[in-house]
């Protein structure tokens, strides 16, 4: 049985430097990160029983958090029905072949694609080869 053909997807640069950022699991999510009005961003707060992981414009980064960073973001955004497969492997694995680092996050409509900012022009071009558009 023949492998389905990878999807090509449109990428979207979000503007700015992004960081990673965790506090502890029982940290309340900043204030005002959560009131932050982004017009070319994103802001992710998730919470598991070892952390609150936050993902932010690098300006918004929480004082007391550990901090990873920074990042460029790019987002493939949908809506990406739940059933199609392959999307976030069309984008990761051509990266992880190179020994680029990625961190991706999901949304309901679609999915975030972040790369370490120094490797951002090296992971445009590994991108572009493997078939996908950014905008």
């Amino acid at each position: 049985m023949p492998l389905p053909a990878t999807p090509s997807v449109d990428l979207h640069v979000l503007a700015g430097d992004y960081v990673i950022a965790r506090l502890p699991p029982e940290a309340a999510a900043p204030a005002a990160l959560l009131a932050a009005r982004l017009t070319a961003g994103f802001v992710s707060v998730t919470r598991t029983p070892q952390e609150l992981s936050i993902v932010c414009p690098a300006a918004l980064a929480p004082d007391a958090a550990e901090i990873d960073g920074t990042w460029a973001a790019l987002y493939a955004s949908g809506p990406i029905p739940f059933g199609l497969t392959g999307v976030v492997t069309s984008l990761v694995a051509p990266l992880s072949a190179a020994g680029c680092p990625v961190f991706v996050v999901s949304t309901f409509d679609g999915d975030i694609l972040m790369v370490p900012s120094a490797q951002y022009e090296t992971a445009r071009g590994l991108l572009h080869a493997a078939g996908h558009t950014l905008h």
